[in-house]
């Protein structure tokens, strides 16, 4: 029961996972027929397009999963105080985390900001990789 739960929280955000008609090539645009030959850059833009995917694309995904999952486990729970607990404890944990990564993703974007690394004008571009060698 609980691997089927695992494979179930694991695959399940991937099928409603919208991937852009850029990224159905593949994760970097080289390599292949009709595309640049493939350098450092791209290997930088690789690891964006895997940190963006994740973040913004997986991680919403199997959020909302598990608020779900301790929703139902809440609505469930009637009067059997260890289920209501556990359901509690689901629902914090989906907040800690989602407050973990996301304030991670806001503390280095602010710092960057902050010793001038990137100007005012293109807040939240810092990720944006562009190859131009």
């Amino acid at each position: 029961m609980k691997r089927g739960l695992v494979l179930l929280i694991v695959i399940l955000p991937l099928l409603f996972v919208n991937f852009s008609p850029a990224q159905a090539a593949g994760l970097v645009p080289c390599g292949g027929s009709g595309e640049p030959a493939c350098n450092v850059c791209h290997f930088f833009q690789l690891i964006n397009n895997l940190i963006y995917g994740f973040l913004f694309r997986i991680v919403p995904v199997i959020a909302a999963l598990m608020f779900v999952v301790g929703g139902v486990m809440l609505l469930f729970a009637g009067a059997k105080p260890d289920l209501l607990n556990k359901a509690k404890s689901v629902i914090t944990a989906t907040v800690i985390g989602l407050l973990l990564i996301f304030g991670a993703w806001l503390i280095v974007n602010t710092i960057l900001q902050k010793l001038g690394i990137i100007a005012m004008p293109s807040i939240l571009q810092w990720y944006n990789v562009g190859c131009t060698i």
